[in-house]
């Protein structure tokens, strides 16, 4: 019952993470917010072909 415990929490914050990262690319997206600001965060945008 612990691990199940366990795995949901790391689950929840994985998915709190991501929505977090979401909203930092749509106010980049948008232009709210800078490059720097969004690579301080981690997060990584995929070089183009």
């Amino acid at each position: 019952m612990e691990k199940v415990q366990k795995n949901k929490e790391t689950i929840v914050k994985f998915l709190h993470q991501t929505v977090k990262n979401k909203e930092m690319v749509r106010s980049y997206l948008k232009g709210e917010t800078s490059l720097d600001v969004v690579t301080k965060k981690g997060i990584k945008f995929a070089k183009p072909l």
